[in-house]
This record gives structure tokens, sequence and C-alpha cells, in this order.
């Protein structure tokens, strides 16, 4: 398991993603094992683009992920991870003044239409596999947070 560091410290570790040059020294790209599409247009998406020192943690996750669906795109669609809502983005927190964890590039969101930020009830709380394989690494997940981001993974610590 990796030790992530906290939230509040992300710059220290990952960088300042404000910095001009941050994207082009940082953010790689993780190949997705299965086919993938972005949730709001279908299209299909290769991998999601996260910060380098995340890279080969997401890549171990998703190879647990697929060995774990039986290398089935089926299972994979079943369980919402072929639909992509995003890793590395430059923003804020969603209701928030504070740069989101997706602006150091060490988040990634899943299926968010069956797993909406605030939603009582995520999707992936019926699938242990996925939570699991996330778990091992340190990553953290929205779903079990007070407000709810159930489609939300991040390699930052919280509390």
């Amino acid at each position: 398991m990796n030790n992530w560091p906290h939230q509040e410290n992300c710059a220290l570790h990952y960088g300042n993603p404000r910095d001009a040059k941050f994207e082009q020294r940082n953010i790689v790209t993780v190949p997705f094992p299965w086919l993938a599409v972005t949730s709001w247009d279908g299209k299909r998406v290769k991998g999601a683009r996260v910060h380098r020192d995340c890279a080969n943690s997401l890549a171990r996750i998703f190879a647990v992920i697929w060995s774990a669906a039986g290398n089935s795109q089926d299972v994979i669609n079943e369980w919402g991870m072929n639909k992509f809502g995003g890793g590395y983005a430059f923003r804020q927190i969603r209701g928030g003044k504070s740069l989101s964890m997706h602006a150091y590039g060490c988040a990634v969101d899943f299926d968010p239409g069956r797993n909406p930020l605030g939603g009582q009830h995520p999707h992936f709380s019926e699938c242990p596999i996925v939570l699991a394989a996330f778990d091992v690494e340190g990553w953290v997940w929205g779903g079990s947070w007070q407000r709810k981001d159930g489609m939300h993974w991040q390699a930052a610590r919280v509390g």
C-alpha cells in the first residue's frame, strides 16, 4: 500500500498545478486494459490521465480489476468501469474554493451516472472487487464520505 499525502499536503507531494509546466512535467496516461468511453459523450478513451507518481499504482489497480473480471468486457460494463468520468483536470472542488484532487492528477472518476456526487447509494458499493483493488493501493473512495462521491477515488488521504 502506498503512503499517499494528506489532501492539504498535495502541493508538496505532487507539485503546484498552477505552474505553467505542471501538466507537461507530471501528467501521464495509464492505459485501460478494457474498452472505455467517456461518461459525458460516449467517445472512446484509451486511458486515465494522472500524475506520474500515481501511474504505477493505478496500472496495478486496473490489472487487478481486469483479472478479477475474467478479462470480460461484459463484467467491466456491469461494474461500470467502462464509463470513465475523468482524471486530471485543472479545476476547483465542486462547490468549493480549493483545488480539486483532479487538479493534482491524483483522482479518477468512473460511472458518474450510477454514482453521482451526493447520491446516497453508490453503485460501486455493490462491487467489492473494485473497492478492494483501489483500497489495497491506498486510494480513498469518495463513496464512504459524508457527502458521498461514489464515482471518485483519490491518491490522497483525508481526515
